[in-house]
């Protein structure tokens, strides 16, 4: 809450202190010479009582018309703030693999799964003016959010992508990125990327991934690629019939770098290799920082006047004080 013309706050309200103690004085001095009420009858029982009340109930009144309409002449105003980019920014796509590989917990205490949503999520948060959308893939690969400015909802679905959500188990990581691509190529932004988060070796799918880059390549679209795992290996949880539950590292590592680091360098992109949550998150800082672009915000806020609120409550109750003054409390001559 603003107010347009706060300059007659403190001068009305200033006033309104002088004509208060002013009449204070004047009627503290007059002399009492003529009967209040219309009738010898109203002497009679507690009716007298009731207007005398009444009486002090105006004066009120009048004085919370008064400050009413110096609020009005003050033009209460709330307002709302909207921004706009004179520039399109960057549209970005992330891949987050869904492969039951995922499930890894080498990310102690997360798995694999659980520290890339982390991460994207806080990606997420801090493109404040970029369009982002979401593919998740396993054997195959779908588009779970379009690009979208929609930050919360983006986030949602980020937060509600579960291992195996495509059906089908497996890693299609060409396919991922012409997914992605077909999802960017007609966009209008000067810049687009495809983050692509993935543990295994393209094993799935119709296209493999240095084919794909070379596609995205053509559209001008960059591939940052994150490697998601330890060098030790994953680990996973399983039922020994002796000893119940318990951990089990498989110490073959599945990422084939080397075709990730080549679909990355054939759009001009990076490969990045995240072996724990820490460096997750500073892999995604780091392409955050690489992937800015100047964007020129404007902020522009639209008010709602209220000052016609305050003058008719004001005129209300000056209508009401009035009718009062006039008909049931009209003093007689």
């Amino acid at each position: 809450m603003r107010f347009a013309n706060p300059i007659f706050l403190p001068i009305f309200i200033f006033l309104l202190g002088v004509v208060y103690a002013a009449l204070n004085v004047i009627f503290k001095n007059r002399k009492e010479t003529f009967i209040d009420f219309s009738a010898a009858g109203n002497f009679k029982g507690e009716e007298p009582k009731i207007k005398k009340t009444l009486l002090k109930i105006v004066e009120i009144l009048k004085y919370a018309a008064l400050v009413l309409i110096i609020i009005a002449l003050a033009r209460p105003q709330e307002g709302k703030t909207y921004e706009q980019t004179n520039d399109s920014g960057i549209e970005i796509m992330i891949a987050l693999d869904t492969s039951t590989s995922m499930r890894s917990l080498d990310f102690n205490p997360l798995n694999r799964m659980d520290a890339a949503k982390n991460a994207a999520e806080e990606f997420i948060k801090a493109r404040k003016y970029d369009r982002i959308g979401l593919v998740v893939f396993s054997g195959l690969a779908f588009t779970q959010c379009p690009p979208t400015t929609d930050k919360d909802s983006l986030a949602k679905f980020v937060k509600n992508v579960n291992i195996g959500d495509t059906g089908l188990d497996g890693t299609a990581i060409g396919s991922a990125i012409m997914t992605s691509i077909n999802r960017l190529q007609n966009g209008s932004a000067k810049s687009k990327v495809i983050i692509l988060i993935t543990d295994g070796n393209n094993n799935m799918g119709e296209i493999d991934p240095i084919t794909a880059s070379k596609a995205a390549a053509d559209y001008g679209i960059k591939i940052y690629a994150i490697g998601v795992g330890s060098a030790e290996g994953a680990v996973y949880e399983t039922d020994d019939p002796f000893f119940g539950k318990r951990l089990v590292r498989v110490a073959e590592d599945k990422i084939n770098e080397s075709v990730l680091k080549e679909a990355a360098q054939n759009t001009g992109g990076r490969y990045f290799r995240a072996q724990d949550s820490k460096s997750f998150e500073e892999i995604m800082k780091q392409i955050d920082s690489l992937e800015k672009e100047d964007i020129k915000v404007v902020q522009f806020t639209t008010y709602n006047e209220f000052y016609k609120l305050f003058a008719f409550i004001a005129f209300l109750i000056l209508l009401l004080t009035a009718i009062l003054e006039n008909v049931y409390l009209r003093k007689l001559p």
